[in-house]
């Protein structure tokens, strides 16, 4: 048993394909694994300069979607996953006024459009992560 532990702990610790399976095992049975993205970025040189992984992705009117995003457990940085509609944030796993972090949300798509996901780590601290895109059966 504490084996078992020992490598679920190790294989969230990995920046590669693994971490990518083990984000996978978070989707609820009702939603169907989409795509995944992922993010690999360095220390921000400043408060103002925190880097960001930029995405784009075609979501479609009446489909319901769930964004998680995973880090890796041997990087310090904790991912952040936004969602955006152009300019406006639409959804994000993190709330800065309660500085409160959720692994996940769902997203009702009410116009079809192409939205951005960001992925960035709280505090420009340098990390790993993936975002796994699903949408409702």
């Amino acid at each position: 048993m504490v084996l078992l532990l020992i490598a679920k702990s190790f294989a969230f610790s990995q920046c590669d394909a693994t971490l990518v399976t083990n984000c996978c095992q978070n989707i609820n049975s009702n939603f169907i694994f989409l795509l995944n993205y992922k993010a690999k970025l360095g220390k921000a040189p400043s408060k103002a300069e925190i880097p960001v992984a930029r995405y784009s992705v075609l979501l479609s009117k009446g489909n319901t979607y769930r964004l998680d995003v995973c880090s890796a457990l041997d990087f310090e940085g904790e991912a952040i996953l936004q969602l955006y509609d152009g300019t406006k944030l639409v959804a994000s796993t993190y709330q800065a006024e309660t500085k409160t972090d959720f692994k996940a949300f769902e997203f009702y798509c009410s116009k079809t459009a192409i939205y951005k996901i960001y992925i960035s780590f709280l505090d420009g601290r340098p990390g790993c992560a993936v975002g796994i895109l699903s949408m409702k059966k």
